[in-house]
């Protein structure tokens, strides 16, 4: 599939999104042949059905005219009315979804795909659109939630119950062991976490004002997580704060890991500035 490129919980259509237009996005997505866009892209909650297809289109044609070829949605909480999206995928050695579905307990049932899809339509889908939009409880509430570090409001980044859920759905969908990575956001709390001796854990963070977003690139079994900057109007990469061949575990390489949620606070940490 070429060089490949994930970004998540965009929160595009809220307010204290950095994420203020589709088409500021356009440096971060140029010359990958396909962009993963894993759940929570658009919010729905904050917007109605004219704005969130204004939105879905304005995206789409911002990777289409960057030369992405291939674009896929991934369903999240705040999108989860999307007409067409994965719940989950295998790309390469590389397992991606959104994460709500891993920091909830899904209701019973055979295959996390078909769980994911219950628990969404009980939960969230269309009856969610524009619930949140133009009302004054909800204007207060996100703003204040926006000064709020997510650090505070989640000091666990990686929860127990969470960690365990995400291995009960790696052995499911690669029962013979062929998954490296997994890649998700949702919490807004980006890291690494070594799950197993072969298998890494990479939290993508968030766009909303008060945490960090990064972005992942993976081409042939080489991947990186790296810090965007985000906070001023020209969207850039920043330092790389992981980089390893998923192929080729080096377990001297996961020195820099304690590192990363250190590097992420200081916005002018030193590292590697290109993404190429």
């Amino acid at each position: 599939m070429g060089r490949t490129l994930a970004l998540s919980d965009l929160h595009l259509g809220r307010v204290t999104t950095y994420a203020q237009a589709p088409e500021t996005l356009r440096p971060l997505v140029e010359g990958f042949d396909c962009v993963l866009l894993l759940g929570d892209i658009i919010d729905h909650w904050y917007t109605d059905k004219n704005q969130l297809k204004d939105l879905e289109q304005r995206l789409f044609n911002v990777c289409k005219d960057a030369g992405v070829k291939k674009v896929l949605y991934f369903r999240g909480n705040h999108d989860a009315a999307h007409e067409e999206g994965e719940e989950f995928a295998i790309i390469g050695d590389v397992l991606f979804l959104h994460g709500h579905a891993v920091y909830n307990r899904l209701p019973e049932g055979e295959g996390h795909k078909a769980r994911i899809k219950d628990f969404n339509t009980k939960h969230y889908g269309e009856r969610r659109i524009a619930s949140r939009q133009n009302k004054a409880v909800w204007k207060l509430v996100d703003k204040m939630y926006g000064t709020i570090p997510m650090a505070m409001m989640m000091p666990f980044a990686w929860p127990w119950p969470v960690v365990r859920r995400i291995k009960a759905l790696v052995d499911e969908v690669s029962p013979k062991g062929n998954v490296r990575g997994v890649v998700l956001g949702h919490s807004h709390r980006p890291g690494v976490k070594r799950l197993t001796d072969d298998v890494t854990l990479f939290n993508l963070g968030g766009w909303i004002r008060n945490t960090r977003a990064c972005a992942f690139i993976q081409e042939a079994g080489h991947v990186k997580l790296v810090q965007v900057e985000n906070r001023s109007k020209h969207l850039t990469y920043g330092p790389t704060l992981f980089e390893r061949n998923l192929a080729h575990p080096s377990p001297a390489r996961y020195g820099i890991v304690s590192n990363v949620m250190q590097r992420l606070r200081k916005p002018g940490a030193k590292g590697k500035k290109s993404h190429d």
